[in-house]
């Protein structure tokens, strides 16, 4: 077995699941904001942002399934969901507000986040557990 399948695992996929999986995490976010929140007209509705969050929630976990299983890569993609996340609530948010009291709502939301992304990632792993061959 050469170093790079070694690296990899056996199929050599195991780098593009990672990639993958931090792409997921990273714009899901923004991607979830353009598709249920950007065409709204003035102040998007309640549904709006329940799709929001059900998009990016959706995106952690197909993340967590797709991320090769090691506990790094589950630290890291928690962090990177975590402040993605909370930075295109900042951007959002802030757009919409001139007054700053979305500061109140990114406060909150911030532990809401911290806590559901590493369960919602675990989640996902737990969906493939025993369905992987290279990792």
């Amino acid at each position: 077995m050469g170093p790079d399948r070694a690296r990899t695992g056996t199929s050599g996929t195991t780098w593009r699941r990672t990639t993958a999986a931090y792409a997921l995490v990273v714009l899901a976010p923004a991607v979830a904001w353009l598709a249920f929140v950007s065409w709204a007209d003035g102040k998007p509705s309640d549904h709006a942002h329940v799709a929001w969050f059900a998009g990016v929630a959706a995106a952690c976990v197909v993340a967590g399934a797709v991320a090769r299983p090691r506990t790094g890569h589950v630290v890291g993609l928690c962090t990177v969901a975590v402040v993605s996340t909370v930075l295109t609530l900042f951007a959002w948010w802030s757009a919409e507000d001139e007054t700053g009291l979305f500061m109140v709502g990114i406060v909150m939301a911030t532990p809401c986040v911290a806590v559901t992304a590493p369960a919602l990632l675990l989640a996902g792993r737990l969906v493939t557990t025993g369905q992987r061959t290279d990792s």
